[in-house]
């Protein structure tokens, strides 16, 4: 797919995540290490009434899948569309330092769930988003890799992008202020012909 769901869903419910605020957070979170996941399947058959779907994997596999009531709009899905979970997980930090009284862990945790009623499909979009306090174990400012140190003792490695300005003002032994993004979009999309 060229345009991943996660971006048509953003852009067919018109929402800005970007200009949310939260309180703990730092006023500049550049991103640093991020995954995506795709999987997809074919809708094999729709049944409205029990909502139920019944899905085919590219090896010919059937799978049932119960649909929750939840999700809007289920009477415009056909067979022949295509079922995409797209999951993400980010990392992005402010290069913000945390306060002298600031203990490693986690500050704040926003989640948000977005059901699209009257979109050309059904989807749901669930994001959690956690604010984290975590130690700088390591820090190369050459090749800009940093080891944190997650409040679970977790050691966490990440490339740290070049439009992140200050990197050389860090330490390793610095608490910084972290977030951790997991976005999971489930939707149905018409084939390209």
């Amino acid at each position: 797919m060229k345009k991943s769901l996660l971006t048509g869903l953003f852009a067919a419910a018109g929402l800005a995540f970007a200009s949310a605020t939260f309180a703990q957070a730092p006023a500049k979170m550049l991103p640093l290490a991020a995954e995506v996941i795709v999987l997809t399947a074919t809708v094999d058959s729709v049944d409205v009434k029990k909502r139920i779907v019944v899905l085919k994997d590219a090896n010919g596999n059937l799978a049932q899948m119960n649909v929750a009531k939840s999700v809007n709009d289920l009477d415009k899905v056909k067979k022949g569309d295509i079922f995409v979970v797209e999951h993400a997980q980010a990392i992005a930090v402010g290069l913000t330092a945390a306060g002298k009284d600031a203990k490693p862990g986690v500050s704040g945790v926003r989640s948000l769930t977005v059901a699209g009623k009257g979109s050309a499909k059904p989807f749901e979009e669930i994001t959690d988003t956690v604010y984290a306090t975590v130690k700088i174990s390591t820090i190369d400012a050459k090749t800009r890799i940093v080891t944190f140190t997650l409040p679970s003792g977790e050691k966490q490695k990440v490339k740290v992008d070049q439009a992140v300005l200050g990197l050389e003002k860090f330490k390793a032994g610095d608490d910084v202020m972290v977030e951790f993004v997991d976005d999971t979009a489930i939707g149905f999309v018409t084939p390209k012909k």
